[in-house]
């Protein structure tokens, strides 16, 4: 397989309703969507890096000039773009795992439309049904947690993720598990406190949640595994996971329980698959993880979510729950009681359209 082009186009969508992390709030979402093209037909892959360094310090900018000043250019470097060794094209530069997710994708892509097989088969998955489960954000008050989170369970979320930050935390939890008993509950911290709030999680841990996601910072292992010599609560890892290396060394410590894999975090499906693979070989249940992606990435993630240890509901809920248009002709929607299905067809099974604003677009020919 020989890829003849590379497209760039930065995409701003709009969500249905605002939603705000520890970090920030947003109205609109601007992702870059990487296009492939060779042997007459295209692949496309999204970048989920966001607009500010703080998830990540990955950005929309500097994907943009990672790969127009170096993927891309490296791409052309090889004859045959086989999508199992095309990150070996990029393996000595530094970083930017987001960025080199996102062109990796679009090759994936490539390869499955070619031969002909949806993008779950090509990866080692299956078209089968997958469970979904949403997010909710931080929101002002508890009565409106408690609407938002029941409302996404109404949708058919079979787990809902809950934002905490310092000073919105163990309130908003013990509330939910009081109004919502029966909600799976995930408590996800996005690595917003150090070692010195254990007990904190230990207090949150009598609530009973379904697991506390990244409650330390990404280098505080010994913290998440002190955390999970105390609870029966699972400890789930997601910012200290960038790579196989990263996921061996979490089990090792006996740091996690549960693992949330997401392709933008650890560089492509290629070695998303070599984690779940190692979790599985482990016992540690795996699922899918995403950011508010728009279509490219929320099909994306539902071929991923249909491997065989993807056994916690993962982040490929509907779109129409997240954006008013999420730019591809066909949407990610429920097939069945809280569950979607990838498309059965080649790759991941859809086109751009043109109802997204784009922010800027380029092209390199090779």
């Amino acid at each position: 397989m020989r890829i003849e082009r590379v497209s760039l186009r930065m995409l701003k969508a709009r969500l249905v309703e605002p939603f705000s992390n520890r970090w920030e709030s947003f109205r609109d979402w601007t992702k870059v969507v990487v296009q492939v093209d060779g042997d007459g037909a295209s692949g496309l892959g999204e970048c989920t890096a966001m607009q500010t360094p703080y998830y990540s310090y990955e950005t929309i900018d500097t994907a943009w000039h990672i790969l127009e000043r170096y993927l891309v250019p490296l791409l052309w470097t090889a004859d045959d773009h086989d999508p199992r060794a095309v990150t070996g094209l990029w393996a000595h530069v530094n970083g930017h795992e987001e960025t080199k997710a996102a062109l990796e994708c679009a090759v994936w892509d490539l390869h499955a439309r070619l031969a002909g097989e949806p993008l779950c088969s090509a990866i080692g998955g299956s078209v089968r049904d997958v469970a979904y489960g949403g997010s909710v954000g931080i929101v002002g008050t508890i009565d409106a947690l408690v609407e938002s989170v029941a409302a996404m369970h109404e949708r058919g979320n079979a787990r809902i993720r809950v934002k905490i930050r310092p000073g919105w935390d163990l309130e908003p939890v013990t509330a939910l598990r009081t109004e919502l008993p029966d909600v799976p509950i995930v408590v996800d911290a996005n690595a917003a406190y150090t070692a010195s709030d254990v007990d904190l999680f230990v207090k949150m841990a009598d609530t009973g949640p379904m697991a506390f996601e990244q409650p330390f910072s990404r280098d505080h292992l010994a913290a998440n595994a002190e955390l999970q010599r105390r609870v029966d609560v699972p400890v789930c890892l997601d910012e200290s996971v960038r790579s196989l290396a990263e996921a061996r060394q979490a089990i090792e410590l006996s740091a996690c329980r549960a693992m949330n894999v997401k392709v933008g975090r650890v560089g492509g499906l290629a070695e998303a698959v070599r984690i779940h693979d190692l979790c599985r070989d482990a016992g540690i249940p795996t699922f899918v993880g995403a950011k508010y992606d728009f279509g490219v990435g929320r099909w994306t993630n539902v071929a991923l979510a249909t491997l065989p240890n993807m056994t916690w509901p993962s982040d490929c809920a509907p779109a129409s729950g997240y954006y008013l248009d999420d730019g591809v002709d066909v949407r990610v929607a429920a097939t069945g009681a809280g569950v979607v299905r990838p498309l059965d067809a080649p790759g991941v099974g859809v086109r751009l359209t043109d109802g997204l604003e784009t922010v800027r677009e380029v092209r390199f020919d090779a």
